[in-house]
């Protein structure tokens, strides 16, 4: 087994680890839960550690070289139907009133399908 990270909180290496077995690289953290009961000893046993198998190192050295990719490749950014452009936006109206009625009432109103407004032309309709 080889180190290929060490974290001093378990989550950034969760993420490291994810990020690996993602692209088909199996990876195992170690001291992690030494770190959690006992969060002052990270740095004297060398933080959370990712760590593969030796065969897989230059699989896992092409898939940390990548830059990580923030947005799913499939998820497409909403455009208006009317003018056409993306500067769009969840539509804020609903979520103020539900947040007042907690407020003046102590009782959440729910509503339904959330809108799109078009910060253009100002259209408002509800996402397929």
């Amino acid at each position: 087994m080889i180190t290929v990270g060490a974290f001093s909180k378990p989550e950034e290496a969760h993420m490291l680890r994810m990020r690996l077995e993602a692209g088909g690289v199996p990876a195992f953290i170690q001291d992690e839960n030494l770190v959690q009961l006992h969060w002052l000893y990270s740095n004297a046993i060398g933080g959370v550690r990712v760590q593969i198998a030796e065969e897989d190192r230059e699989q896992a050295l092409a898939i940390l070289a990548e830059e990580p990719s923030l947005q799913p490749p499939d998820a497409v950014d909403p455009v208006c139907p009317s003018c056409g452009s993306a500067d769009v936006a969840p539509d804020e109206l609903p979520r103020r009133i539900g947040f007042l009625m907690i407020i003046l009432l102590n009782f959440p109103m729910l509503f339904g399908k959330q809108k799109l407004h078009c910060a253009d032309c100002g259209k408002k309709w509800r996402d397929a």
